[in-house]
């Protein structure tokens, strides 16, 4: 089916037999990793020898130690290498799904500020992988916590993240009618009147309770910022960068991950000036 619109709470959608039929379905919600189960097995890492592994699961973390090396809680662990045309900064931070890629949102910023042309990210629980035109050869201003936090606010203000927990938090105060049954305003119009709130709010009011508790909310919830901070308090500063010439074992499983993340920046736009320089100059015109 292809979808057309929405009216009210129905969405209407039509056939679409030209296209490659895919089947709708629910994943359900994914929680982040556990602080206990990273640290586990960061501790399994050090090791050196697996004997209660799979045979094929040694292998692949024995194969990881020779290329490249295993992470440990000591450091923060980031692999750049080549691959496919496009340069690749894995970082290992253990830290959950939701702050691996909050990692990845504000690491991306700063690497666009730094003209290094990120063009996409993937984050699972243990790792986050950027993809993107020029390599990084100086991790550190990228994780400076400062940074990071100054980086979160402005990412945050704008964000429909921010709208959406908004919403949750003016229901619960009464400031927003929850939808009842006879009397139920549509979706669209109730997203409306909160966006609103929230956009009065924050430019005539940005210390309110209502925002601070959204903010709080959003931080704790779904951003998880508190473990990007126990990493780099854990890590101290302490960034391994290894540059290496090829994907590593820890690395290869990122490439298959759903959810990429791409970025409208600096890189995509270098990216259409040259297919644009290279088919004029097939053509002749250059």
């Amino acid at each position: 089916m292809r979808y057309e619109g929405l009216n009210e709470l129905t969405v209407e959608v039509s056939p679409a037999a030209a296209r490659d039929p895919k089947v709708a379905v629910f994943s359900g919600t994914k929680f982040a990793t556990s602080t206990l189960l990273a640290d586990r097995i960061l501790q399994i890492f050090q090791q050196g020898d697996w004997p209660d592994l799979p045979a094929h699961t040694a292998d692949w973390l024995a194969l990881q130690a020779r290329v490249s090396r295993l992470p440990d809680r000591e450091s923060l662990l980031l692999e750049s290498f080549p691959h496919d045309g496009r340069e690749h900064l894995c970082i290992y931070g253990f830290a959950g799904r939701n702050a691996q890629q909050t990692l990845g949102l504000l690491v991306t910023k700063q690497m666009e500020d730094q003209e290094l042309d990120p063009l996409g990210f993937v984050a699972t629980d243990y790792a986050t992988l950027i993809w993107g035109l020029s390599p990084v050869t100086d991790p550190a201003p990228l994780f400076a916590p400062e940074t990071l936090r100054r980086g979160l606010e402005t990412w945050l203000q704008s964000n429909a993240l921010m709208k959406r927990t908004f919403r949750s938090v003016a229901v619960i105060s009464g400031l927003i009618e929850r939808s009842h049954q006879g009397r139920r305003k549509t979706g669209r119009q109730a997203t409306f009147s909160s966006d609103i709130l929230y956009d009065t709010l924050r430019r005539h009011d940005p210390d309110h309770l209502l925002l601070q508790i959204t903010r709080a909310e959003a931080i704790r919830g779904l951003i998880d910022f508190s473990r990007i901070d126990s990493l780099l308090a854990r890590t101290a500063g302490r960034i391994d960068l290894r540059r290496l010439d090829r994907v590593t074992p820890l690395a290869a499983p990122l490439f298959l991950e759903p959810g990429k993340v791409p970025i409208q920046g600096q890189g995509r736009e270098k990216l259409a000036e040259t297919a644009a320089h290279s088919l004029m100059q097939a053509a002749g015109l250059v």
